[in-house]
């Protein structure tokens, strides 16, 4: 060895002895590198370019938060999504994070692939802060699965302009008065109301508030508050004819195009519809859905961010699902982008979440909102929707639908 790399591995053994007696005579020990953590995250929020644009911010803001946090967003369409969820569950390969429809979370807890968050749900302050309806959305059999960050439910979206063309003063607060203004606003060119009636989950989605505000249940189809709600949907498509034969093919997105380009007086609808209704210039309002017998009930639904069970950082996974719901900057992605309603106590009234003029209308029926939570949900949402179907397209009456309907409820609702 040369004298000159002798001298240079002396100053630096030398150098190397004073960093670590400052460390130890300062009481601390020798800085130990950052543990990289990764964590898989799955999601179905790519349905609109801000939604998918919103998921992307949020996970940046928590890794550049947390640098020692890499996380790997896989996004999925919507339509894929429960068939990879269950590809993943039947190869024992589920994210470590997922974002699912609160619909699907009674199954997953049933596979036991879901890890169970109730000691840190129940401990957690904000909690106690969701009202009711929206905390069972994460909770099965007495424990909590996930937690509810992007949290929605219907209103009744109405058409200032036609509205005032008709001679209708404000939006209808009763069955008898949606009714009577349903009719009004019918015309040749305009449907007084639109909404979701082909087949699929859309069409429960409208119809079991319906059931609801009769004073129905699903455990009771067939009784008269089941015939009432069905036959007032009958009279509003056969007999008033105030919405048109084609609802029998729209879907939701179908019914809030049909009210962005201004054919419909009102539409069902979630806050979905909000932006196409702003981005047609749409004179447009937000009312809760009116009160049937039982008084108004309103469907809730949206997302639920749960964990997996056999994930490796479930701790730090947690601190993910915590950040998003406690760090207030978060409105803007889950409101704007994503369209959710504000879904506790402390946002409810926070103008970071007022994204558009008409959230109240949503958020304000949450408290008093419903849902069908059970592990079949799929099957019970088709023998639903299959029974509206069957009478809006006249090949059942009312009663012989819903005799069909409750053979096939009552084995699954057990």
């Amino acid at each position: 060895m040369s004298k000159g790399c002798e001298r240079y591995m002396s100053v630096r053994a030398v150098l190397t002895a004073a960093v670590l007696l400052v460390v130890a005579a300062c009481g601390g020990e020798a800085p130990q590198p950052v543990e990289k953590v990764t964590l898989t995250w799955w999601d179905h929020l790519n349905h609109t370019p801000m939604a998918d644009q919103g998921a992307d911010a949020l996970i940046k803001r928590y890794q550049d938060a947390h640098p020692g946090v890499e996380i790997r967003r896989t996004s999925i369409p919507p339509a894929e999504f429960d068939a990879r969820l269950a590809e993943a569950v039947a190869a024992g390969a589920f994210p470590d994070i997922a974002a699912v429809d609160v619909t699907a979370l009674p199954r997953l807890a049933e596979q036991e692939v879901l890890a169970d968050l109730t000691p840190r749900f129940e401990g957690w302050a904000p909690a106690d802060r969701y009202p009711g309806p929206v905390r069972d959305g994460v909770r099965h059999r007495d424990r909590f699965w996930g937690v509810p960050l992007r949290t929605t439910t219907t209103a009744l979206l109405y058409n200032r302009d036609l509205f005032t063309a008709a001679g209708v003063a404000r939006p209808p607060d009763t069955w008898e008065e949606l009714r009577a203004t349903a009719r009004s606003l019918t015309t040749p060119e305009h449907a007084g109301l639109c909404f979701a009636a082909a087949a699929g989950d859309d069409l429960t989605v409208d119809f079991l508030p319906f059931l609801w505000q009769a004073g129905g249940d699903l455990t009771g189809v067939g009784d008269d508050a089941s015939l009432r709600a069905l036959s007032f949907v009958d009279e509003l498509v056969n007999v008033d004819r105030v919405a048109p034969a084609a609802v029998l093919g729209w879907t939701a997105a179908d019914a809030e195009r049909e009210f962005a380009a201004g054919r419909c007086g009102m539409v069902l609808a979630g806050p979905r519809a909000v932006p196409a209704a702003n981005t047609a210039g749409l004179d447009w309002g937000a009312a809760p859905l009116p009160a049937g017998r039982a008084g108004r009930v309103a469907a809730v639904g949206g997302d639920a961010w749960v964990l997996g069970r056999a994930g490796q950082h479930v701790d730090r996974a947690w601190d993910v699902l915590r950040w998003l719901a406690e760090e207030r900057g978060t409105a803007t992605e889950f409101g704007a982008a994503m369209n959710a309603v504000p879904n506790r106590s402390d946002t409810v009234d926070d103008p970071g979440w007022r994204w558009d003029a008409n959230v109240p209308a949503f958020s304000s029926q949450l408290a008093g909102a419903r849902a069908v939570r059970d592990p079949d949900y799929a099957q019970v949402s088709e023998a639903v929707w299959t029974m509206v179907r069957q009478v809006l397209g006249r090949e059942r009456t009312p009663g012989e639908a819903a005799a069909d309907a409750r053979a096939r409820l009552e084995p699954l609702l057990r």
